[in-house]
């Protein structure tokens, strides 16, 4: 057998992200003492989801484990619209901002939202009525094209924005948990939390509270009714005007079975909840077989691979079980394509789970090599002493050896060519 050879990862050619510490290691301050604090997890619909804003940036900056559910990898979807963020570029903000007709296709989605909630065509009305006030800016003083001109008095009712102890009105990051359901609103998605009386009693909205408010771009003359400015034209000058979301679209981090494990097993930085009750190793390991019946495999191939210091990713796309990459995936392209198979010690076999023909090697081998990879055989070699019962337990995984074999396509022509230089 040839001995493999091995050759440097292919580095992107842009990379727009700075390398942090591989590994989360969640620590706090509190009454100016260092704490450990787990990050948290929910398993929903077999599906391992962080919500928290904190512990998504965590997890996915200081290892990448995840991906966003909205986006490809990172999660930073936003509803901003990227020619309005452009535009008003000059102002420091978070929020999103959003055009006009953006914003009332929004407030269409809420009114068929609270309409199927059983509510009567009134009350859709008043609800609407209610959320869609403009409230007063944060950066007015500092900002005076943002507020130009008084709002009528008749909206001298409308719902200002959270003021601090101070007075001083709290930007979009500082919102507290509090203002979550605290007045009649639209919940983020056609999801529970939303009572028949309109009000949003779901915690989810305080975990993003970036979320709450956009910046609407109108017209003056939309907003300022009623109300002259003379020598000015309305109808080319616009202004931001801050509004309560009134569909709010929420992205979580989603974990792969295999990251989630490795997360509370390998490192014990992470806590699974499944009904607000927290699941121990053993759970685990018995729910995300039952979800995935070859996870054991996967999960004893994925901790090798990421103990060795690789970033594993899930190879659906290229037709094998993992990807791996060196750092991350924003810094170089996947080295290796890995089909993880388990057999016996003695006999290395097993009951494979993907049963390779000839043609089905060589066509994995040349999609691996048209996209710049490698392919890997993970073989676990097992005990054959070792029962079933043994592999209720994680720990069964300190009995297991591994084997990798690197396969590599031989291209007659090549070989005459070296013969002929010999």
């Amino acid at each position: 057998m040839a001995e493999a050879v091995f050759h440097a990862p292919k580095r992107k050619r842009r990379v727009y992200e700075s390398y942090e510490a591989p590994l989360p290691l969640p620590f706090t301050q509190y009454q100016g003492k260092t704490e450990f604090r787990p990050f948290q997890a929910e398993l929903v619909h077999n599906y391992v989801i962080v919500r928290h804003t904190e512990d998504m940036e965590q997890l996915y900056g200081k290892g990448y484990f995840g991906k966003g559910t909205l986006s490809r990898s990172r999660p930073n979807f936003t509803i901003s619209d990227p020619k309005m963020a452009a535009k008003w570029k000059d102002l420091k903000t978070n929020m999103p901002i959003i055009t006009s007709e953006k914003y009332r296709r929004g407030l269409e989605w809420a009114s068929e939202h609270l309409r199927r909630q059983g509510l009567d065509e009134s009350a859709v009305q008043s609800a609407l009525q209610d959320l869609s006030q403009p409230l007063e800016h944060p950066w007015t003083e500092s900002h005076p094209e943002l507020q130009r001109c008084e709002e009528p008095k008749a909206a001298t009712a409308r719902r200002e924005a959270p003021a601090t102890k101070n007075g001083d009105p709290i930007q979009d990051s500082q919102t507290p948990n509090s203002l979550a359901g605290s007045r009649e609103a639209v919940p983020a998605t056609p999801a529970p939390g939303l009572s028949p009386a309109g009000k949003a009693s779901s915690p989810l909205a305080s975990l993003h509270p970036s979320s709450e408010y956009v910046l609407v771009e109108e017209a003056w003359g939309d907003v300022c009714k009623g109300q002259e400015i003379p020598g000015e034209d309305l109808a080319p000058m616009k202004r931001l005007t801050c509004r309560r979301n009134p569909y709010r679209i929420l992205e979580y981090l989603q974990l792969s079975l295999e990251e989630a494990f490795f997360l509370v097993y390998a490192l014990g930085c992470l806590s699974i909840y499944h009904e607000k009750k927290p699941l121990t190793i053993l759970n685990l390991w018995k729910v995300f077989t039952s979800v995935q019946p070859t996870f054991r495999t996967t999960y004893m191939a994925y901790h090798y691979f990421r103990s060795k210091g690789w970033v594993p990713k899930v190879g659906l796309k290229y037709g094998t079980d993992l990807l791996l990459y060196r750092k991350g995936p924003p810094f170089y392209h996947a080295s290796y394509s890995v089909i993880i198979e388990m057999v016996d010690d003695e006999r290395f076999e097993g009951a494979l789970r993907r049963p390779l023909s000839w043609k089905s090697l060589a066509a994995l081998s040349r999609v691996s090599i048209n996209v710049s990879k490698e392919l890997m055989l993970c073989y676990l070699i097992r005990p054959s002493a070792m029962s079933d019962t043994d592999m209720d337990s994680p720990e069964c995984m300190k009995r297991i050896r591994v084997q990798e074999v690197i396969l590599s396509r031989w291209v007659s022509s090549r070989e005459r060519s070296d013969q002929d230089d010999l």
